[in-house]
C-alpha cells in the first residue's frame, strides 16, 4: 500500500535496437505544472536539455517523455517545431512569459475548444493541437503524437516550490494600522456568575485525577446529575482532567509527560467531545498569588485550550481554589461541565470557557487597558544583552535599543557567525559596540559563561531582551512528537527561566521575554499547539518573576507586518500589527512587568476581549464553529466547513481550491480523511469519494447530496460496481482498523 523502497534486477535489459530515422517532421511538447510560475520555470529547464539533444530520435524522445512520462497538473501549455533547436526557441518564449498557460479545465470540450482558438477540433495537426492546449482542453491522445519507435529518456526534474505553507491574510488587511486604544491589554479576573446549565444530556464521561478524595465526589455529583462515569480504559464522550498537584507541573520532565497524555486524550475523544481541565496554582487571580504561580500549569492550562479549538472540541479551563474541600470543586468542576456542553446540533461550538474559583466567588478572565511602563531612559554605561538578536525581529529590536541610547549590546544565538562576514553585524557594528557570541540559551552554564566575557569587557549587565525562538511547521498536535516539540520549547521555557535567573542576579534593570498571543489566545494555537505552550510558559514566568529591582515583562505580541515573524503570521494575520508600531509599545513597555498582551487589528479583527478570551460562541466573530451533523437535503455550505476541518486535522491545512490528487494523499491519509469526515458529517464516507473528486468543494458537494446522515455504517457490498467499489474494497478494511486502534470508528 505504500512506495516500493526496493527493487530486484531479475534479467538485464536487452540492447537497444538500432533505429531508422524518424519518420515524423514535427513534434508536439506538453508543459504541466502545479501553478504558472513552476510551469514557466520547467519550460526554462525542458529548453536548455533539447538543446544538448543529439540527433533527431533523442527530440523525439524527449518530446515523448515529456507528452507520456508526466503526470498532468493543474496548468498547461504546448509548442511544437520540427528541431529540437526550434522547440528549445519555443520553450524560452513560454518561459519568458509571451506564450499563454492554460488551467486545466476537465470539462472543456474539443468542439468548445475549438471554437475559442479557431483551431479543428479533430485535428492532429501540431498547431491546432497547441491551440486546444493552450485554450486548456485536457483530453488529448498524447501518446499518438509520440514519433514511431520514440523511448522513455531523461528530463529535467521538476522544479518544486520551496515556500513555506502559512495560514496568512491579505497584506492590505494585515497592514491595516491599530488603533490606538487596543495597542496594549493585560489580563484581568473580574466576578462573573455562572449561567445556569439546562439539564445534562445522559453521557459517559472519564476521570483523570490522582486524587482518590476529589474523584470519588466527582463520581456522586455526576451521577447526581445522570453522567455515568467510565471505567478505565472504557470509551467516554467526555472527559475531566483535574492537573492535581504532584502530577506534571512539580516534577522535573513534566511536560513531556504532559504532551503525551495530552495527544492521547485529544485522539481518544470522539470528535466533538467535550474536555475539562482543571488545574491548582496555574492562574493568578489576586495579586498575592504571583509567588505561588507555577508557569508550567499555566502553560499546561494554555495548551489544552489551543488544542481544544485544534480539533473544535468544545473545552473549559477551570482554575480551582486549594482551600476548597473536594465536595465542593466536585460540584464547581460538574456545573461548568454542564454549562460547556452543546445544547442541541445546531449549537455552534462553545470554544473555551476559563473560570477560577477563590474563596468560593467564580472569576473569569477579561481584558483591561494596559497603560505604558514608568518613563525609563537607557543608560549609556554597561551593556545590553539580546538573546536570538541576528532574528528579523531580534535585529529590529536591538536596533531601537541603539536608538534609545544603548551603546554596547552583546548578542547571542546558536550559530557561529563570522563577524565580518555578516551583513546585519557590520551595520550594528556603526553604530554601537556589539559582540556576537555563539550561545544556547537553554544551557544555565553556557549563558552564564557568555555573561562573564561580557562583563568583564563591558560591566554592568543593564537590560536583557530574549528574542530567541522557533516554531515548527503547522499540523495537528496528535502528529507531532515530543522531540520536535521540545525544540520549540527549550528556548522559551528553560531558555526564559535562564534569562530571568540571570538579569536577576546581576541585579539587571529589566528583562524582556517576546512572547506570542498564541499564548493568550486559543485560536491562535491551532496547529501550533507547542508553540502555544511555550508562550503561555514565558507570559506565566514574567507574572511570577517581575519584581521591584528588575522588572520582568513578557510581551505577547501578534504579527508583526514585514518582517520574519512566519509564527505569528501562520495562526494569526488577523491579529497584525506595524514593525513601526510594534517597536514603539516595545519601548512603551519596557519595564511595564509581567505579561503585556498587543492584540493588534486587521478588518474583521474580533475585539480586543477576544484577543484575551473568547466570548460565549455567538459572539465571536472570525471564530470558525463546529457545524453540526448534516442533516436530510444538500447543505454544502456546511459540509464544506466540515471537510475543512477534516482536512486541517489529517493534513493540517486547508487544501482550498487545489486539486486534491496534488496533496499527496496515500492509503493512510484517505483512511484517516474518511474517519474525520464520518464523525463530523454524521455521514458513511466512501473512500473512493475522495479519489474521484478534484478539490475540496467537489468533495463537499458529493457528501451533502447524500442527505440524510447514517450512524450505522452498512456492511460493505459484496458486488463489484467497477473500479470505485474495487477501491472501497481495498480501503475499507484499512479504514476500520486505522479508526478503531484510534477508538474513533463507532461499532
Amino acid at each position: 500500500m505504500g512506495g516500493v523502497n526496493a527493487h530486484v534486477i531479475v534479467e538485464e535489459p536487452p540492447a537497444p535496437v538500432v533505429r531508422a530515422g524518424v519518420a515524423q517532421d514535427s513534434h508536439v511538447l506538453r508543459v504541466t505544472a502545479a501553478d504558472e510560475t513552476a510551469l514557466r520555470s520547467l519550460a526554462g529547464t525542458y529548453a536548455d536539455r533539447f538543446d544538448t539533444a543529439r540527433d533527431d530520435w533523442e527530440t523525439a524522445d524527449l518530446c515523448h517523455t515529456a507528452n507520456t512520462g508526466r503526470s498532468p497538473l493543474e496548468f498547461q501549455t504546448a509548442v511544437h517545431g520540427r528541431t529540437a533547436a526550434e522547440l528549445a526557441t519555443a520553450l524560452r518564449s513560454v518561459a519568458a512569459g509571451s506564450v499563454p498557460v492554460a488551467r486545466v479545465d476537465i470539462d472543456l470540450t474539443a468542439e468548445e475548444a475549438a471554437s475559442r482558438t479557431g483551431a479543428t477540433a479533430a485535428s492532429h495537426r501540431p498547431a491546432d493541437v497547441v491551440e486546444l492546449v493552450r485554450a486548456g482542453y485536457a483530453h488529448i491522445d498524447w501518446a499518438s503524437l509520440s514519433a514511431a519507435g520514440a523511448r522513455v529518456t531523461d528530463l529535467p526534474s521538476y522544479p518544486f516550490a520551496r515556500g513555506s505553507y502559512w495560514h496568512t491574510t491579505d497584506p492590505a488587511v494585515a497592514s491595516a494600522p491599530a488603533p490606538a486604544s487596543r495597542q496594549a491589554v493585560r489580563v484581568a479576573w473580574r466576578a462573573r456568575d455562572l449561567t445556569p446549565a439546562p439539564a445534562t444530556a445522559p453521557a459517559v464521561v472519564r476521570l483523570v485525577t490522582g486524587d482518590p478524595a476529589l474523584e470519588r465526589a466527582l463520581t456522586t455529583a455526576l451521577r447526581g446529575r445522570g453522567v455515568s462515569v467510565a471505567e478505565p480504559g472504557g470509551q467516554a464522550d467526555a472527559a475531566l482532567v483535574i492537573d492535581a498537584p504532584g502530577s506534571h507541573g512539580d516534577r522535573p520532565g513534566g511536560l513531556r509527560g504532559f504532551w503525551a497524555e495530552l495527544s492521547e486524550l485529544m485522539k481518544s475523544l470522539p470528535a466533538h467531545g467535550t474536555l475539562l481541565w482543571a488545574g491548582f496554582h496555574d492562574a493568578a487571580v489576586h495579586p498575592g498569588e504571583h509567588e505561588v504561580l507555577h508557569p508550567e500549569r499555566a502553560a499546561m492550562a494554555m495548551a489544552v485550550r489551543a488544542a481544544g479549538a485544534e480539533s473544535r472540541r468544545p473545552t473549559a479551563i477551570v482554575h480551582l481554589d486549594p482551600a476548597d474541600p473536594a465536595e465542593v470543586q466536585a460540584d464547581r468542576l460538574v456545573a461548568e461541565y454542564a454549562a460547556l456542553r452543546p445544547g442541541t446540533d445546531d449549537a455552534p461550538d462553545a470554544g473555551t470557557a476559563v473560570a477560577a474559583y477563590r474563596r468560593g466567588v467564580r472569576y473569569v478572565p477579561e481584558p483591561e487597558p494596559a497603560p505604558p511602563g514608568p518613563a525609563y531612559a537607557l543608560p549609556a554605561d554597561g551593556y545590553y544583552l539580546v538573546t536570538g538578536g541576528l532574528g528579523a525581529v531580534g535585529q529590529r529590536l536591538t536596533e531601537r535599543l541603539i536608538d534609545r541610547g544603548a551603546r554596547r549590546v552583546g548578542i547571542i544565538g546558536r550559530s557561529v557567525v563570522d563577524a565580518e562576514r555578516s551583513a546585519p553585524l557590520r551595520g550594528l557594528a556603526r553604530r554601537a559596540e556589539v559582540a556576537y557570541l555563539p550561545c544556547d540559551v537553554s544551557d544555565p552554564a553556557a549563558l552564564a559563561a557568555v555573561a562573564g566575557q561580557l562583563g568583564e569587557r563591558w560591566g554592568r549587565l543593564v537590560g536583557v531582551v530574549h528574542s530567541s525562538g522557533g516554531v515548527n511547521p503547522f499540523g495537528a498536535m496528535h502528529r507531532r512528537p515530543w522531540d520536535h516539540a521540545e525544540r520549540v520549547l527549550a528556548p522559551k521555557v528553560s531558555g526564559s527561566r535562564n534569562v530571568v535567573r540571570l538579569a536577576k542576579e546581576q541585579g539587571a534593570d529589566f528583562a524582556v521575554l517576546v512572547s506570542s498571543i498564541a499564548g493568550t489566545q486559543a485560536s491562535a494555537g491551532r496547529g501550533l499547539v507547542d508553540y502555544s505552550l511555550a508562550n503561555a510558559y514565558q507570559l506565566a514566568l514574567a507574572e511570577r518573576e517581575n519584581g521591584a529591582v528588575t522588572t520582568v515583562t513578557a510581551h505577547a505580541w501578534p504579527n508583526w507586518t514585514g518582517t520574519g515573524m512566519e509564527a505569528d503570521a501562520s495562526f494569526s494575520a488577523a491579529y497584525s500589527i506595524s514593525a513601526e508600531q510594534a517597536l514603539d509599545a516595545f519601548t512603551a513597555h519596557l519595564r511595564s512587568g509581567g505579561a503585556v498582551i498587543f492584540p493588534g487589528s486587521a478588518a474583521a479583527t474580533p475585539a480586543a476581549a477576544e484577543a484575551v478570551e473568547p466570548a460565549p460562541a455567538a459572539a465571536r466573530p472570525g471564530t470558525p464553529a463546529v457545524p453540526a451533523p448534516v442533516r436530510a437535503g444538500p447543505d454544502t455550505a456546511g459540509m464544506r466547513a466540515r471537510v475543512r476541518d477534516a482536512f486541517l486535522q489529517v493534513l493540517g491545512e486547508d487544501p482550498g481550491d487545489r486539486p486534491l490528487q496534488g496533496l499527496g494523499m496515500d492509503s493512510l491519509v484517505i483512511a484517516e480523511l474518511t474517519t474525520a469526515l464520518e464523525q463530523r458529517g454524521g455521514l458513511t464516507v466512501d473512500p473512493s469519494v475522495l479519489m474521484r473528486a478534484r478539490t475540496a468543494d467537489d468533495l463537499a458537494a458529493d457528501l451533502a447530496g447524500q442527505g440524510a446522515p447514517a450512524p450505522v455504517r452498512p456492511p460493505a457490498p459484496d458486488h463489484d460496481d467497477g473500479p470505485a467499489a474495487a477501491l472501497s474494497a481495498l480501503l475499507r478494511p484499512l479504514l476500520d482498523r486505522a479508526g478503531q486502534q484510534r477508538g474513533q470508528v463507532p461499532a
